[in-house]
């Protein structure tokens, strides 16, 4: 099941049901508020119930070690790790991997799960490092994706063990006023005398797995206690791993890291409006940022905004006569909303965004329009020398991972001279 997915359409029904309920206020009709009401609170209740649901198809069933290594193609009692899951924790597998380097106290779990996920046969951290268990692995960058508001409306994708790079198949259009995929169109039979041959366009991409690696620095007083580490250790890579991720997504150059929306060939820029002040947002520009986004989907379409434009967007309207309309809706109220919006649309507030005023501190994108690929083992490696002096040691994670926008180009619409992307940026405004 998709969880987003169905969250999105709850979302995009609260969001006519609001429009039917501000109608009725203003008629003055509030019974029928009332009962709108009523049915948004139901919704709102679904949308909890399948956020829950999620989190909890996330969570890994935690296995638990019994001191017995169980033999390859035997099945383990019930209730016991299965033969690449002997760690309880990974607070359990820290302190393992702490033992065994400074006290030279082997553990035949760790060799288990080397085996297991890096198909190693024989000895234990060759290259100085351990694999960590493969739950614990995915668990940690799969939350780092969860609690991210931006990375899990990506389009996601995992790696088997084997593989190091995605190939696929895409469309190489930039006009899809006539036809679909570079060549793909249909025609009215009484017009079929005069159709022209022709044929999709397509290029293959590839996209390469690159390494991150986050460090943690504990005492041996840490180790001792395999609960604190684990909660220590899986926040704290989660928490690193959702700043420098979201990073990238948004501003990354590509190089040795995934390419960022700002840097998309695809990206519209939406000029600022005659005599602006320097560092504004104003309703023109969200009128006109929307409408260079793609016709279809607008539900998936959310704000990237850096905090600083925060304290403009309740003053946000668009003037009509004597009168203005305001744009933004704050979080709850009558929709029950769980972010702030503008023209309906959440606003997420990120501070890998420009800084404000610049290219790129204000974007209005489609998640979906971008791949965000990774590989569910991670590698860890251990220090006994780094901060010898003040007692502490280093762990190591290397996370394999990448990302891009899936299209290169802005798209022509039919009838229409103005070019659209599911990327759009606010211009300069110095």
């Amino acid at each position: 099941m998709d969880f987003m997915e169905k969250i999105t359409d709850l979302r995009a029904q609260k969001s006519q049901l609001l429009a039917k309920a501000q109608a009725f206020a203003d008629d003055g009709n509030y019974d029928e508020v009332d009962k709108i009401t009523e049915q948004m609170e139901g919704i709102n209740n679904q949308i909890k119930s399948l956020e829950s649901l999620a989190k909890q198809s996330q969570e890994n069933a935690v296995p638990v070690y019994d001191g017995i290594l169980h033999d390859k193609g035997k099945v383990p009692k019930e209730g016991k790790g299965g033969e690449d899951k002997p760690f309880a924790s990974i607070g359990e597998q820290l302190a393992a991997i702490y033992n065994f380097r400074k006290n030279h106290v082997e553990d035949k779990r760790l060799q288990q799960v080397n085996n297991a996920v890096l198909g190693a046969n024989e000895g234990i951290g060759a290259d100085g490092g351990f694999a960590i268990q493969t739950d614990f692995a995915g668990a940690i960058l799969e939350s780092a994706v969860q609690m991210s508001p931006l990375l899990n409306r990506l389009d996601r994708y995992t790696c088997s063990s084997a593989a190091n790079s995605m190939r696929w198949i895409s469309a190489d259009e930039t006009d899809v006023s006539k036809s679909v995929f570079g060549g793909v169109q249909m025609y009215w039979a009484a017009e079929a005398a005069a159709v022209n041959a022709s044929k999709p366009q397509f290029k293959e991409l590839k996209m390469d797995l690159e390494k991150m690696m986050g460090f943690l620095y504990c005492t041996d007083e840490m180790l001792q206690d395999a609960a604190f580490m684990t909660g220590f250790a899986s926040t704290g890579f989660s928490l690193a791993a959702d700043r420098l991720l979201t990073d990238a997504v948004i501003a990354g150059d590509g190089v040795g890291k995934p390419l960022g929306i700002i840097n998309s060939k695809a990206l519209i820029t939406v000029a600022k409006e005659q005599s602006q002040p320097n560092g504004t947002f104003v309703g023109n520009n969200a009128v006109k940022m929307q409408a260079s986004a793609m016709p279809k989907n607008r539900n998936r379409l959310v704000w990237l905004m850096h905090p600083d434009v925060e304290e403009q967007l309740p003053l946000l309207a668009i003037k009509s006569g004597d009168e203005s309309k305001f744009l933004w809706n704050p979080e709850g109220g009558l929709g029950g909303f769980d972010t702030q919006r503008v023209l309906n649309k959440p606003v997420l507030f990120e501070d890998s965004c420009s800084a404000l005023g610049t290219k790129g501190d204000i974007m209005l994108v489609d998640p979906f329009q971008y791949i965000l690929l990774t590989k569910g083992a991670a590698k860890q490696d251990w220090s006994i020398h780094v901060e010898f002096l003040t007692d502490q040691n280093c762990f190591r994670m290397v996370y394999r991972c990448n990302g891009s926008p899936k299209v290169n180009n802005a798209l022509k619409i039919k009838n229409s001279t103005k070019l659209r992307s599911p990327f759009v940026a606010l211009a300069d405004r110095k």
